[in-house]
């Protein structure tokens, strides 16, 4: 330890801050992408966050010491730092002037984005901005990178053969740490450019053969995650860099190779189109992705429909737009009927330019498409003042990293892993507009800070421990009461104490996470209301929710998902006319969804407006109506409410027949009398399902409420025959009965 001593004491103490920093930035490159924390919710999103937050914290407090000591560790100006204000700005005020600045603000567990992490995203620019000054750190830096992209796609050729697993949402395109195949897809798509363009400028051979083997090895990573966006970004930015090499490149080999490589892309793309009914391409889970292109998949359609949408959200608040994360509320309202096959609350509009829209209105998207007009200026300028290979390189190599990124995100969204990187290139491109400025002290010289700059210092750290503190511990702690609450709801869910005391510990702490342990909560109370717990234990469990719903709507009473909930709080309450007084308010924030109107029926149906429920049900068909399942509620509320004509007439036009293999006809056929047609549909039914011995029973008791006996008591045997057990629970007891003459399966 002397000896670690006497080197701090010969340090200087400006050296050991920036090696703190530089060694914090890289923790974010190497840690950030591959941590996945099973003890938080969203375990591939919060502990990524949650990393990225605190590291960018302790650094930035680091650089603000440095830069109040150093003023060559201060920002210089550059068309990129500007584009960074200029964003940063909009989002603040756009925050400020939204629906829901507090939403804006925070975000939620499932996202960790709003403001805040474009605050830290921002300081995280500005520190590795203003701390790496020369080209050989950046190059370092990017060596760093790469290693962490060359790492990640070795991961996923593990999921790809099958020895790691891979998420449920993605299936079986591989997504390494992400938990989602285009968050995957992105990262290396950066990552192949970011490769190329250490392959291009490395001196050393060596080097330069191992970055090449890099980006070829990472590009099927690209591919095998099936993310067309990406894919198709890909290969437009290498054509392009090919392009500009052909036209721009002074050696004559390389003009040659460039026009091969468009040549080659152009080639696969022909090949592709000729052979894209062959059995290679069919089973190729990558390639069917490309080979069911076209405007009619539902896919396309739904993006389509989504950005028709957010073009409706853009008209009503066009300066500003929304606010970050507010999306949600454009989706509710001008949400278009078409939709009813897809995830019915997107929080984005799966397109950067509407994305954009919507956050911060026109000022947000011309913010953003600054960025990139400041990349290109300041890479072109760099180039035309001097037109050598040396600044041709990192011109064309990311403008064509720059065009696939772009292109990627017209048809997905950013997230944490992606803004990094995107935010590291912005700080390079600024780096290469103000150049390698400033002189670091000599070593030796130790410069004595003012006692006002020690005040500072010590109030930075301050700040530093307020931030960690309210920035992180508390929704770290709100997250891992909520995993507990979690976990005790499925293995002791029966203890309704000890989960609603989870519960409270989460809310107790007032965090950004309250929301969706909100909705967690009203997920297990349902469990327990059809469960044979107390009913002291019900009403302590429903009054909590109701508590925590009430306020959910007052601090958020434009958004239709928290009325739908209360709705089905007040609903366990047996308080029916509240219920549809919050569900009609969540129809009125969200006129066109019909799982709203579905919603509203069986509230009207509850305070006895047959005809009201009847009119929802019939508006939410006449919406779509394709939509088969609004065609069997509008039947079936139809037939309980004395409307055969007009549940038939439902029943033919959409399906043909009114026989639909559906249990919800079934026991609304029944309720009207006519068992002959729940007969006919139990027949269907027990087609696709033959053998579901309770198929059978529910069949044998429609028999016997038409008098076909001897049908009945074979159905009952065959029950037997498909589950032996039932024989002795009653089956024969009930096989006896008909055979006496009486009808034991009609009481």
């Amino acid at each position: 330890h002397r000896v670690i001593i006497g080197w701090i004491r010969n340090m200087d103490i400006q050296k050991i801050i920036r090696l703190l920093i530089i060694g914090g930035i890289f923790v974010l490159i190497i840690v950030t992408p591959f941590y996945i924390s099973g003890a938080l919710f969203f375990p591939y999103i919060t502990g990524k966050g949650f990393i990225f937050r605190i590291v960018v914290e302790i650094i930035f407090a680091l650089w603000l010491i440095l830069a109040m000591v150093d003023k060559n560790y201060r920002p210089k100006s550059s068309p990129v730092l500007w584009s960074a204000i200029a964003v940063l700005s909009v989002l603040v005020l756009s925050t400020i002037f939204g629906v829901n600045p507090y939403r804006s603000f925070w975000s939620n567990f499932e996202r960790m984005e709003g403001l805040i992490s474009h605050l830290h995203l921002f300081a995280y620019f500005l520190v590795l901005a203003s701390v790496f000054k020369t080209p050989g750190e950046w190059r370092r830096f990017f060596y760093v990178v790469s290693a962490s992209g060359v790492a990640m796609a070795l991961y996923g050729y593990l999921q790809a053969f099958g020895l790691t697993a891979i998420s449920l949402q993605s299936g079986i395109r591989i997504d390494g740490t992400f938990g989602n195949a285009s968050y995957m897809a992105v990262f290396m798509l950066l990552n192949v450019f970011i490769a190329a363009y250490l392959f291009f400028t490395e001196e050393r051979r060596m080097l330069k053969n191992i970055f090449g083997l890099l980006a070829i090895l990472e590009i099927p990573a690209v591919f095998l995650t099936a993310t067309r966006g990406a894919i198709l970004g890909f290969l437009g930015g290498v054509v392009l860099i090919a392009v500009l090499f052909s036209f721009l490149a002074k050696d004559r080999r390389i003009r040659w190779a460039s026009i091969s490589v468009v040549a080659s892309v152009f080639v696969l793309i022909v090949v592709f189109l000729f052979a894209q009914n062959t059995d290679f391409i069919a089973q190729n889970y990558v390639f069917q992705r490309f080979r069911n292109l076209d405007f009619s998949e539902r896919t396309v359609q739904s993006r389509l429909s989504i950005w028709s949408m957010s073009f409706e959200g853009f008209k009503e608040r066009p300066i500003l737009g929304w606010g970050i994360e507010n999306y949600n509320q454009v989706f509710n309202k001008y949400y278009k009927p078409e939709l009813w096959q897809q995830e019915q609350w997107f929080d984005r509009s799966h397109n950067v330019v509407f994305d954009w829209l919507i956050i911060g209105g026109i000022l947000g998207l011309l913010a953003y498409l600054s960025f990139y007009w400041a990349s290109l200026y300041v890479l072109w300028k760099k180039y035309f003042f001097n037109k050598s290979q040396e600044n041709l390189i990192p011109a064309a190599v990311f403008t064509g990293l720059l065009a696939a990124y772009f292109f990627y995100n017209l048809f997905v969204f950013d997230n944490l892993i992606s803004y990094i990187l995107f935010f590291s290139i912005l700080a390079f491109v600024h780096f290469l507009s103000v150049g390698q400025i400033g002189v670091l002290h000599n070593a030796g010289q130790h410069p004595k800070i003012a006692p006002a700059k020690s005040f500072a210092s010590a109030l930075i750290v301050f700040g530093l421990v307020f931030a960690l503190y309210f920035l992180n511990v508390k929704p770290l702690l709100a997250n891992t009461w909520l995993i507990q609450a979690l976990k005790d709801a499925s293995f002791q869910g029966q203890n309704v104490d000890l989960v609603l005391s989870d519960f409270e510990k989460v809310f107790s702490y007032r965090t950004f996470g309250t929301g969706e342990a909100r909705e967690q909560l009203i997920s297990y109370v349902n469990a327990v209301v059809r469960t044979g717990t107390a009913p002291s234990l019900k009403d302590k469990a429903v009054k909590l929710s109701l508590s925590e719903f009430e306020s959910q709507t007052k601090e958020s009473p434009d958004d239709a998902r928290g009325h739908i909930f209360l709705s089905a709080v007040y609903s366990h309450l047996g308080q029916n006319e509240k219920a549809l007084s919050a569900a009609k308010r969540a129809l009125e924030l969200s006129p066109k969804k019909q799982s709203i109107l579905f919603l509203v029926a069986d509230y009207l149906l509850s305070v006895g407006d047959n005809r009201g429920a009847y009119e929802a049900v019939k508006h939410a068909y006449d919406l779509d109506t394709t939509n088969g399942h609004a065609a069997i509620n509008a039947a079936v509320v139809a037939l309980i409410t004395g409307r055969q004509t007009e549940a038939e007439k439902v029943l033919i036009d959409h399906f043909g027949s009114i026989i639909v293999p559906n249990q919800q006809l079934v026991t609304a056929f029944a309720r009207t009398g006519r068992y002959d047609v729940a007969r006919d549909i139990w027949l269907e039914i027990i087609k696709d399902e033959p053998q579901n011995a309770q198929h059978h029973v529910n069949l044998a008791a429609t028999y016997l409420q038409i008098g076909e006996r001897q049908k009945s008591i074979k159905e009952l045997e065959r029950a037997i025959e498909l589950n032996p057990s039932f024989k002795e629970q009653g089956g024969e007891f009930l096989i006896n009965e008909i055979k006496a003459g009486r009808n034991p399966l009609t009481r």
